[in-house]
């Protein structure tokens, strides 16, 4: 919204310069972007008069022009307008005036051998205009050397002020003047509305008749008769340019110029091409077709409200107007539309036909439904005193259901106590009639009864009134105070502690954590080559997907993970460590929801450590993310985790490396180095390996208490053993059972080496098992321990056909 400060300080007395005036405003909710110098180079243009013309010695189509600059000082200026005679006045732009959008300086030069100093102007050069046919002529009784912006009074400080969406009454100049008024107060002063009219009157001329009066609760229209359509005078269009409209006719631009004054949109009809002289405000036909002032015919549906004469659509209501009526340089009686549309209708209207004008945009956020007459009044007025037209006797007001103010309940006391001031009852009630607001007393002595205006349509309840006294009263008086409130943070659902908990450790293993969309490609159990049965083929399709890859909710993490795994090692990350704990969505016959799960997901990919001159590089392998799934039930406390071969391998896992996870006998996940074809579906090139986990029934199997031992008094008693065994035995089997085995000093049994090769057969392995004795009361004697151990080394021997290597 732009508003000339010259026009507003006519509307309310307002001696703030424009920096001020912006703070002012932005403190009370209306935020100033800037403030606009609109004629910096007028600063050295003044009027001259032209004392003698004569010919170029050297031109024939220019001409010498001695001319009075003011205070006695005369210049000689080369000149080629055709309209240049003595006697007459113009402006010159002295030597060093800056002109044009490009600020171009006027300086001193020699034209066909004569020397001119500054250059006689044209509305054109000033930015006033599209006028070149010549000087522009000011009035010869003005002195010579006055300031031009002075004398034409020029808008040359304009306001850049941002309306919220709520303040459809800030957008004219009478907004923002009523809101300058209650901040300073000033009063308000109303421009002239009232035409001198004439006979004969306007009914029986013109009706109006609303076929939808919801759509249109107000129509009032007045005619004026016998206009003469021509420019605009300069004050008119000035302002209008101020305010970035451009200047067309002086009918058409009374209705822009009431529209920035007052906020109200208007429309002038020619009436003469108003069929019955009548207007019908109707709902269009499904398909019709209509002709706006801009050349196009547009195709209406049935919820579109039209503007009709008594045999064809003349307007789109509250949008534009069309070819067939518009307002020519032929046009002699105007028939002037000022109207309230219903706003949702309008932004309907508006975003369908992809059709925004400065009417639809005021209609959209509500106008003054109570002003309508006024505005028709105030365009009748103009149009009488710059086209010439007569005003016919009467207005034509279709308005059904007049205007009813909510009665709006607040309370003085909650007020004060909101915003933090000792307000009294007077201080509470004086900013709000200062907006405009009747204020009447309530049930009991602190509460007051306000009744809003029309135009202020964003007041709706009593909080709404507590934030205009606070804007008011100014947000800047408000002392500012720490809250009194206890400071509390409430433990953490268990469920969120052991995300967090994961989250942590992942990232210690030097796992980056990674965020997708929960949204999945519709081909991504294709590219996984799961089972036709599998569950995770039951996806939930969106039906506002926000493209065709995103159409479906994700039944597992794994795609998400690959893709990005995919993208990292295309840009040469060498080393990729990706993790995701998020949820699933899994569709179940007959319910409408899906079912939802945590799960948590890992890849690893290229090398686990940088290349050194010692150890090389050193490749992601199985033995990696194994030690990320150990890793990560150690800081969960999850005791006993097992690795598992089953018979069936998962479809995008290596039948040759892989395995299963489970706690306590119930199946966790698996993971593994993702198979070769599905490496290729995700444009991979490189051997990753995933860990792929429930992560709902880790966090129920995770204790949520931890329990803790003293530290050892006494020395710790080691025994070594290896043992051969088949190939095919999982280490993890002896491991069990080992740790399994009943003796009170047996505190830990690991695997500390595994052998294959000479002097050991084909198909047999050597595992070495460290075991570690304690007692909490005393050293342990190697006679005391070896009982114990031998029975152990015995029972592993027999159980799994062991022999000791040598």
């Amino acid at each position: 919204m732009l508003v000339p400060l010259k026009w507003l300080r006519e509307l309310v007395d307002c001696d703030l310069a424009a920096t001020d005036l912006a703070d002012l405003l932005t403190n009370s909710g209306l935020e100033v972007d800037a403030v606009i110098d609109r004629h910096p180079g007028l600063e050295k243009v003044v009027t001259a008069k032209v004392l003698a013309v004569s010919p170029h010695p050297n031109a024939d189509r220019l001409r010498l022009a001695t001319v009075d600059c003011g205070g006695g000082r005369q210049e000689t200026v080369v000149c080629g307008a055709p309209n240049l005679t003595e006697g007459m006045a113009a402006p010159l732009a002295l030597v060093g005036a800056k002109l044009g959008p490009d600020g171009q300086e006027v300086a001193e030069a020699k034209i066909r051998g004569v020397v001119s100093r500054g250059m006689l102007c044209s509305e054109r050069d000033l930015g006033l205009s599209e006028d070149h046919g010549g000087l522009m002529v000011l009035d010869p009784g003005l002195e010579a050397g006055l300031p031009l912006a002075g004398v034409l009074n020029l808008e040359t400080e304009v306001l850049e002020i941002s309306i919220t969406p709520n303040r459809g009454d800030a957008l004219s100049i009478l907004g923002i003047a009523r809101e300058i008024a209650a901040l300073l107060g000033k009063e308000l002063r109303l421009p002239p509305c009232d035409p001198d009219e004439h006979q004969p009157g306007i009914e029986g001329q013109a009706t109006v008749e609303l076929a939808d009066p919801q759509a249109c609760p107000r129509y009032a229209a007045r005619l004026v008769e016998g206009v003469k359509i021509g420019p605009s005078p300069l004050w008119m269009r000035d302002r209008l340019m101020a305010c970035g409209i451009r200047p067309i006719s002086n009918v058409v631009d009374v209705t822009n110029y009431i529209l920035m004054e007052l906020g109200q949109p208007l429309h002038a009809f020619d009436f003469a091409n108003l069929a019955g002289g009548k207007i019908v405000v109707r709902l269009a036909a499904e398909g019709e077709k209509f002709v706006t002032l801009d050349g196009l015919e547009r195709t209406l549906t049935a919820d579109t409200l039209m503007i009709c004469d008594a045999e064809r659509a003349v307007a789109v209501a509250g949008v534009m107007g069309g070819l067939n009526s518009e307002v020519t340089d032929e046009t002699a009686d105007v028939l002037i539309e000022s109207a309230f549309f219903d706003p949702l209708s309008i932004r309907r209207t508006s975003k369908r036909l992809g059709l925004s004008t400065e009417a639809s945009y005021r209609f959209e956020r509500g106008i003054d439904l109570a002003g309508c007459a006024r505005a028709a009044g105030r365009a009748a007025l103009l149009m009488n005193q710059l086209a010439g037209g007569r005003v016919a006797a009467g207005i034509v007001d279709a308005y059904p259901a007049p205007y009813q103010a909510p009665r709006l309940p607040l309370s003085v006391s909650r007020t004060a106590r909101y915003l933090g001031l000792p307000l009294t009852r007077q201080q509470v009630v004086e900013p709000l009639e200062r907006l405009g607001l009747a204020v009447s007393d309530g049930p009991d002595p602190d509460t007051i009864v306000a009744e809003p205006p029309a135009a202020r349509t964003d007041l709706e309840r009593p909080v709404d009134l507590t934030e205009e006294v606070a804007r008011v009263v100014g947000f800047n008086n408000i002392p500012a105070h720490m809250p009194q409130a206890g400071i509390e943070a409430p433990p953490r659902p268990w469920e969120q502690r052991v995300r967090a908990l994961a989250r942590d450790a992942l990232a210690a293993q030097g796992l980056d954590e990674a965020i997708n969309f929960s949204f999945a490609h519709p081909k991504a159990a294709d590219r996984l080559t799961l089972a036709e049965d599998d569950l995770r083929r039951r996806t939930v399709k969106l039906m506002n997907p926000l493209s065709e890859e995103q159409s479906e909710l994700r039944s597992s993490l794994l795609p998400g993970l690959l893709a990005s795994a995919a993208r990292n090692l295309a840009y040469r990350v060498p080393d990729v460590g990706l993790f995701e704990i998020g949820r699933i969505f899994v569709a179940r016959e007959g319910q409408e929801l899906p079912a939802e799960s945590f799960r948590l997901g890992a890849v690893l990919a290229g090398t686990m450590a940088p290349a050194s001159w010692w150890a090389g590089e050193q490749p992601v392998g199985f033995s990696h993310i194994k030690g990320v799934a150990e890793y990560l039930a150690a800081a969960l406390d999850l005791a006993g985790l097992a690795f598992e071969v089953p018979a069936e391998t998962p479809p995008y896992l290596d039948p040759a490396e892989w395995c299963q996870l489970s706690l306590g006998g119930e199946v966790l996940g698996e993971m593994g180095r993702l198979d070769n074809r599905v490496a290729r579906n995700f444009d991979l090139d490189h051997p990753l390996y995933l860990l792929d986990l429930d992560f709902d029934r880790l966090a129920a199997l995770a204790p949520r208490s931890k329990s803790y031992t003293p530290l050892p008094r006494y020395p710790e008693l080691v025994r070594d053993v290896a043992l051969v065994v088949a190939e095919a035995l999982p280490a993890g089997e002896m491991l069990a059972r080992a740790r399994s085995f009943s003796d009170p000093w047996l505190q830990s049994v690991e695997v500390f080496d595994v052998y294959r090769g000479k002097p050991l057969e084909k198909g047999q392995k050597s595992l070495g098992l460290r075991m570690v004795y304690r007692a909490d009361d005393r050293t342990l004697t190697e006679e005391e321990v070896t009982p114990g151990y031998q029975a152990l080394v015995d029972e592993l021997m027999k159980s799994f056909e062991a022999t000791l290597r040598a």
